[in-house]
């Protein structure tokens, strides 16, 4: 059994050791993880994506942020430009554009998917509109807004999870661009990362889930047919009796009939399954991820097609495999050894 990827990592002096972006073959039952192909010149690659056609992008983190679309066998770099800020942690796709959200100058900006990039994005929007306020309550990690995410809302709309300003913002796509037009504004120190949408409902209400880093809390919204955005029932704690933890990402639980979320936790190094509720949410369990620093994690399929959820433990050099199973079980498989890694992302 073996499972195929692509990985990102931290490649630079002071935030890991990686090679950049490989394309692997892992066999987590034998501790094996095959390299079939590593990008060059490719740095802090700390976020993949597969675009529209099978496209690969990957951001580079740095001061002066970039973004590369690469060739998905081979790995050569096919284009770069400028993410249109600084520190670029994570793409999106939303109204046939790629959007990148750049943490560290609380910028998003968009590039064309449809036509040759150009030397900067078609544009690039800041997190802080006229009177609102631009900081939360954390001092070390609000003194500004930090756009950590995007998330398409049907075709021509997307949010921003804004870690420094404690809040999700809407935006509609127009012709010059896009425009703020609404949002969620979540408890001070929440600190939203990553963001999880529920399919519509047939009056038109949706389901958003927000993962607060810096609260260690998941946070669940209802965006009511007429745009109007609500907090619904109380955040869940993802790691009680944990001082240090921020969680990361979030993804379904496909052995639950998605009647869970599994949501990685930095610093207590877990797991956290959270049973679904209207309302009322409860944390079922964590168990540990098998390494430390959870950055990412995401279901992939081996070659015979079954279901594996691969965490990608950043400072533990590991990647971790574990087996869903009913009401929300994760059973760990094995694993293998990959320096720095920062994102897992299926090949098919």
């Amino acid at each position: 059994m073996t499972i195929p990827l692509y990985l990102g990592s931290y490649t630079e002096d002071g935030s890991g050791r990686g090679q950049g972006v490989q394309r692997v073959s892992v066999d987590p039952a034998a501790g094996e993880l095959t390299v079939l192909a590593t990008s060059s010149g490719v740095r802090n690659p700390s976020f993949l994506l597969r675009g529209p056609g099978g496209r690969l992008f990957a951001v580079e983190e740095l001061d002066a942020g970039q973004v590369v679309e690469l060739d998905p066998e081979t790995l050569v770099v096919k284009a770069r430009v400028s993410s249109g800020g600084s520190s670029p942690c994570h793409l999106g796709v939303a109204g046939g554009l790629l959007l990148v959200a750049n943490y560290g100058s609380g910028t998003v900006s968009g590039l064309p998917l449809d036509e040759p990039w150009g030397a900067e994005p078609l544009w690039t929007v800041g997190q802080v509109a006229a009177g609102q306020v631009g900081a939360g309550p954390v001092a070390d990690r609000q003194e500004g807004p930090h756009a950590h995410s995007t998330l398409a809302l049907g075709e021509d709309r997307f949010l921003v999870a804004d870690l420094g300003r404690d809040r999700v913002d809407e935006y509609v796509l127009g012709e010059d661009g896009p425009e703020l037009v609404g949002g969620l504004d979540l408890p001070p120190g929440t600190g939203p990362r990553h963001l999880l949408l529920e399919e519509p409902a047939a009056d038109g209400a949706v389901v958003l889930w927000v993962v607060g880093e810096l609260d260690a809390a998941l946070h669940r919204a209802v965006r009511a047919a007429d745009g109007t955005w609500t907090l619904a029932g109380a955040p869940v704690a993802l790691a009680p009796g944990h001082e240090q933890a921020y969680p990361s990402e979030i993804t379904g639980h496909p052995g639950s009939g998605e009647r869970a979320l599994v949501v990685g936790v930095r610093g207590s190094d877990t797991l956290a399954v959270v049973a679904r509720g209207e309302g009322e949410e409860r944390l079922l369990r964590t168990l540990a991820c098998g390494g430390a620093w959870p950055r990412h994690l995401a279901w992939t399929r081996d070659d015979d097609g079954a279901p594996h959820l691969c965490v990608a433990a950043e400072r533990g050099h590991r990647l971790s495999v574990f087996v869903p199973g009913p009401d929300g079980d994760l059973t760990p498989v094995g694993g293998v050894g990959t320096f720095s890694p920062t994102y897992v992302l299926p090949v098919g």
